[in-house]
């Protein structure tokens, strides 16, 4: 066997290891960061697309958030709004008021 045959043996050898250990090869891995972030389903992930499909053009209360998100993502309202406000500190969110019921609330919009 000449050396160039010899190396292939070994990497096939590996492939396989990694196969076996990690349960995929570790070509796939590259890239891995951006699958991930892609196919994520995170409360800020979903509020950020409610963000970039206009949802957040007039003040949103925390409220109104929560009820649109509720049919996608099942989970309390102080999820929702400490979501927001870590969005907010992010600055990927604005902050603004909006009057319900003659009360001044916090809402936010972009």
């Amino acid at each position: 066997m000449n050396q160039e045959q010899i190396n292939k043996q070994i990497f096939r050898r590996i492939e396989k290891l990694e196969k076996k250990i990690f349960g995929k090869d570790a070509k796939s891995d590259h890239g891995k960061k951006e699958q991930k972030a892609e196919g994520r389903t995170s409360l800020p992930s979903l509020i950020l697309k409610l963000r970039d499909g206009g949802f957040l053009k007039q003040p949103q209360s925390a409220n109104d958030v929560y009820k649109k998100l509720s049919p996608i993502y099942s989970c309390k309202i102080d999820r929702v709004n400490m979501a927001l406000k870590r969005l907010k500190d992010k600055k990927k969110l604005r902050i603004a008021e909006k009057i319900i019921k003659g009360k001044k609330t916090l809402a936010y919009v972009w």
